[in-house]
């Protein structure tokens, strides 16, 4: 085990060594998580290598009082998500036979740009499928990273209220995902459900 706070504060303050720390901590889970989405070697490679540098990049935004994995899963998820985007968005244009160059998106269809979110769709569709305050408490908690006590003083509510609200909330997403054809979105429930 690692003490993460204090490699936290050095990796702030521009400390090469805590990074490293942090990488070889981390980047196994990071490449699994990233591979359960691609399923290809050099992409999910590729992929984790920029979400290390996007972690690199914005160190000085790390909130040490909060949990770095909900800070970590975002920026991967997002990674992911953008990856297969970009990936999709070039498929679809050497189809239309369109150079790939930004101007070219313009030519997508509405219909092929929500083929390519398809993925951040059913994410959504998850969290849309629980109430409006389990939702809030839940994104609060795994999106933002914030405690339990964070979001019970943000929220007005008690911190046992907290903790209902996300054993159900994540009760909820398991029980969306494993009872629909939503498989695909296994390694991120493994992700933020742990």
């Amino acid at each position: 085990m690692i003490d993460e706070k204090n490699l936290l504060e050095r990796l702030k303050k521009d400390d090469e060594e805590a990074f490293r720390k942090i990488f070889d901590f981390y980047i196994r889970k990071v490449y699994q998580f990233v591979y359960g989405y691609l399923k290809d070697t050099i992409e999910a490679e590729d992929v984790t290598q920029n979400i290390f540098q996007r972690i690199w990049e914005k160190r000085a935004m790390i909130d040490t009082s909060k949990s770095f994995g909900g800070f970590l899963f975002t920026i991967a998820y997002r990674s992911v998500i953008d990856h297969i985007r970009k990936e999709a968005t070039k498929k679809q244009l050497t189809k239309m036979g369109i150079a790939d160059n930004e101007e070219s998106v313009s030519y997508l269809t509405a219909d092929s740009l929500a083929n390519n979110h398809h993925l951040e769709s059913l994410y959504q569709k998850a969290l849309n499928a629980l109430s409006q305050k389990r939702k809030e408490v839940f994104i609060l908690s795994r999106h933002e990273g914030m405690s339990n006590k964070e979001i019970a003083e943000k929220l007005h509510i008690s911190e046992k209220t907290v903790e209902n609200h996300m054993t159900a909330a994540l009760s909820a997403l398991r029980t969306f995902f494993t009872s629909s054809e939503l498989l695909l979105l296994i390694p991120i429930l493994k992700f933020i459900l742990s």
